[in-house]
């Protein structure tokens, strides 16, 4: 697996877990209407995200970001001669 589909799977987990966050400290009673049902399960490889507040959660998206723009870019690729 390559340096952009990683980054690329830690974003989408680190979108999805404020998702699940909100929904889990909602103060309604659980329904399983409200239950996040096509919603995936937290993919092992990045469980350290679900220990983070979601303002670090935002963070890290926000960082996420910006290191896959960059490798698209080619900024971290070293200049051929």
């Amino acid at each position: 697996m390559d340096d952009a589909e990683l980054i690329r799977r830690e974003l989408r987990a680190a979108r999805e877990e404020p998702i699940r966050k909100r929904s889990q400290n909602s103060d309604s009673p659980p329904r399983m209407e409200s239950c996040l049902p096509l919603m995936p399960g937290r993919d092992d490889e990045f469980l350290r995200l679900a220990l983070m507040s979601i303002a670090e959660l935002e963070r890290q998206v926000e960082r996420l970001e910006r290191d896959l723009s960059d490798l698209e870019e080619g900024i971290d690729q070293p200049d051929e001669e």
